[in-house]
């Protein structure tokens, strides 16, 4: 069930221009432009996905963690899990890569 979460954000990711796929990672898999803007770290019951910001706007139901202390390059981390919706982690991605343009 898991797995078909992290698909359904891939296949939105990769339809944004320009977004290169790192998947040849050891731990996870990176999204890039010019920069990274979300990360994907698999847990076994749950993916982390880390984003550039420590929160944003759209963010009503405060699903943001600010991570800025862990010095990972990235601000914000958000649990996917088989509760997730990932329409609205989506909407998360789609923020941390429109900060990046």
């Amino acid at each position: 069930e898991i797995r078909g979460k992290f698909n359904q954000l891939r296949a939105k990711i990769l339809e944004l221009p320009e977004v290169i796929e790192k998947a040849q990672q050891k731990s996870g898999v990176t999204y890039r432009t010019t920069k990274s803007f979300v990360r994907f770290e698999f847990r076994p019951t749950w993916i982390q996905v880390l984003l550039r910001d420590p929160k944003y706007k759209s963010d009503t139901q405060k699903l943001v963690k600010d991570v800025t202390s862990n010095e990972w390059g990235y601000k914000g981390m958000v649990k996917l899990t088989p509760d997730s919706d990932t329409d609205y982690i989506f909407s998360l991605i789609k923020q941390s890569y429109e900060s990046i343009l």
